[in-house]
């Protein structure tokens, strides 16, 4: 497997606190990557990290490559045109726009290098969108503008889709169907960067798994391996995993 993204040395810092300290990983072409850990761990600044942009004034060092080429040093939108898209966490909507006219805000960089999803392509994808195209998505569920949020990224022809907790705020049975689509994605040839709360529902979808403690990679793996890492086990699966 070809790898698409490779993080090495991945160190940020907000003023003098260390985010991330030495962080080493990687994504393979059609991979689905998860990234677990407990809160203040360094998920979502790992993420935003490779996405290039941050909540704060962060200082990043290290290496980020995608496809071989080094983008450490490129802003966001640069890295956007290549084809790394993130969705943040929190479902970004235009709430007050319907569903339809929320994917055609979106139109694919000129010279996109990664798949182009029309309209069409979406619903295909997410095939209960179609029934409320022109429904606002003020008045979608939860799992819906998930559903609008992840199409919206597709609309910018991503190589690289990244989700930090895709299932915040959903009920169990919609993680399971946002991330059966995910993983749906994934056997089409995409690439997914995924940061998960649900670390058992991400291992049932999951080809391999990171796991950050305090700003470090203290455990990887296939999701078979990581299913039984006894700290995957002891903190997110309980003891009735095995």
């Amino acid at each position: 497997m070809n790898t698409l993204l490779r993080v090495s040395d991945l160190r940020v810092r907000y003023g003098h606190s260390v985010a991330l300290s030495g962080v080493d990983a990687q994504v393979g072409d059609g991979e689905l990557v998860a990234v677990a850990g407990a809160n203040g761990a360094g998920k979502s600044t790992l993420v935003n990290a490779v996405a290039g942009w941050s909540r704060g004034r962060a200082t990043v060092s290290g290496s980020i490559e995608l496809g071989g080429r080094e983008v450490v040093s490129l802003p966001a939108h640069r890295r956007c045109k290549l084809g790394v898209v993130l969705v943040p966490e929190g479902k970004s909507v235009f709430e007050q726009l319907t569903v339809d006219e929320n994917f055609r805000m979106v139109r694919p960089p000129r010279h996109a290098t990664g798949k182009r999803y029309e309209i069409d392509d979406v619903y295909e994808v997410f095939p209960q969108l179609r029934e409320r195209a022109h429904a606002r998505c003020a008045t979608l569920s939860g799992g819906e503008r998930q559903m609008v949020a992840i199409g919206r990224a597709l609309r910018a022809a991503p190589r690289l889709l990244i989700l930090d907790e895709p299932s915040v705020g959903l009920a169990p049975r919609l993680v399971v169907e946002v991330l059966q689509h995910i993983r749906a994605l994934v056997e089409g040839g995409l690439s997914v960067l995924l940061v998960e709360q649900n670390v058992k529902a991400a291992l049932e979808v999951a080809d391999r798994m990171y796991l950050l403690e305090q700003g470090r990679v203290v455990g990887s793996g296939s999701a078979a391996e990581m299913r039984d890492d006894d700290r995957i086990v002891s903190a997110y699966l309980g003891r009735l995993a095995h």
